[in-house]
């Protein structure tokens, strides 16, 4: 069985060593100079591989009844059988996956050694132009298989398959938008397909003050309004020159993304004291007038928060740093504090794929079976972010390509 995997991400590599194992002779044809490239920026470069509190209501889709029978197929405890089998030794912080080392490295590694020991072929450098379908003979019997057109540096090549897995991966990190390749060869099936947008990306906002907050960091919740709709997270928040970023945002942002497709209106609020209810924290803020009346209003709230916060509210409410705290009324000096609990900003914008670390969107879950063949092509499997799939930060997306290249790579080596 000759199966060739189209590219040589987490999914497709997964996909290969699992056809491999089942005596497949696998072929990896990846475009970029070397497979896994994607893998060593995951996780801020320590790998999130997994998460030990795996459930389909973590992930995104346009058919969200399927992703539970795909998952439950191969899971978490799967995921670490394998990789431990690779000889990998991991760490649980907060449910989530790490190697032992911390580096993204390690991961790489380790799949890739597992390819060159189980012989599968890497061509790199090696972009797909076409898969065609082999059709029948003259006798008029069905020639089952795949020729697939490849154009290298050194101009173009057929390759014949018996199984195709598409593991192209979504428009996520790609600064050019036509080597979004995945799709296009999906759609020479007739596979229906949602365009890719931004999921797990950093959110653009309409103010200028976010220049003077810029590189801040800090625990905050944060609170994303749409139509009627509200979502909320909390975390380490980062403000930008442009807007805010952090896990609580990236969480967030496909919400947001969907919200401006459909041209809605789309505000945040950030609570940069989270830790503090209303009431406590306007006790709390009375009691400090008290105390540290005398001070300057910028020396009245050092240890509260981020000092380029403050100077950024206090501008807003006509506050100079320099006034002495007991000359400014308790009004205003209760509207700095409920703006440091309910701090509004506008959202106009997400920043493009080639800044997220994953894309919503993708072929839909019913144009393929539960062993991810294509309905509609016999021979035909599709993984990992190819699919309409995304979920949350915390290893669920690469949990997703785990499952999806384990999957297809055995279904693909076992059937005939």
């Amino acid at each position: 069985m000759k199966i060739g995997v189209i590219g040589g991400g987490a999914s497709g590599m997964a996909a290969a060593i699992t056809a491999a194992r089942y005596g497949a002779d696998v072929t990896i044809l990846e475009q970029n100079e070397r497979v896994g490239k994607k893998i060593l920026a995951t996780g801020n470069g320590k790998c999130n591989f997994s998460n030990l509190h795996l459930s389909d209501t973590c992930y995104h889709s346009g058919d969200p009844d399927r992703i539970g029978a795909i998952l439950r197929q191969f899971g978490t405890e799967d995921t670490l059988e394998f990789f431990h089998g690779l000889g990998l030794m991991t760490r649980e912080r907060n449910g989530g996956l790490y190697p032992a080392c911390e580096q993204a490295s390690a991961v790489l590694d380790v799949l890739r050694f597992a390819l060159e020991r189980h012989q599968v072929t890497v061509m790199t450098g090696s972009r797909v132009i076409q898969i065609r379908a082999k059709t029948k003979t003259g006798t008029g019997r069905e020639k089952r298989g795949f020729v697939v057109q490849v154009q290298k540096e050194g101009g173009q090549s057929l390759c014949s398959f018996d199984k195709i897995i598409l593991a192209c991966g979504s428009s996520a990190g790609l600064k050019n938008p036509d080597e979004e390749n995945g799709m296009k060869l999906a759609g020479g099936f007739g596979l229906r397909r949602i365009p890719f947008f931004p999921a797990l990306v950093q959110l653009r906002c309409q103010e200028s003050f976010f220049r003077a907050m810029a590189g801040v960091r800090c625990q905050a919740g944060v609170t994303v309004k749409a139509g009627g709709q509200t979502w909320e997270e909390t975390g380490e928040l980062q403000l930008t020159d442009y807007g805010i970023s952090g896990i609580p945002v990236l969480q967030l942002s496909r919400h947001a993304s969907v919200a401006l497709h459909h041209q809605k209106t789309l505000s945040a609020v950030l609570d940069f004291l989270p830790q503090l209810n209303e009431e406590e924290w306007r006790v709390m803020l009375l009691a400090r007038r008290k105390k540290l009346g005398f001070e300057t209003m910028e020396q009245f709230w050092i240890g509260t928060v981020h000092k380029k916060i403050i100077g950024v509210i206090l501008k807003i409410n006509c506050i100079s740093p320099h006034e002495i705290a007991r000359n400014v009324t308790i009004e205003k000096l209760l509207s700095v504090g409920k703006m440091l609990k309910q701090f509004p900003v506008t959202i106009n914008g997400v920043n493009p794929s080639a800044q997220a670390q994953v894309c919503g969107g993708g072929v839909r879950l019913t144009e393929v079976t539960d062993s991810l063949e294509a309905r509609r092509q016999k021979g035909l499997y599709l993984t990992g972010e190819l699919l309409d799939v995304d979920g949350r930060c915390g290893g669920y997306n690469l949990q997703w390509a785990w499952t999806t290249g384990v999957l297809a790579g055995k279904a693909a080596a076992e059937t005939i």
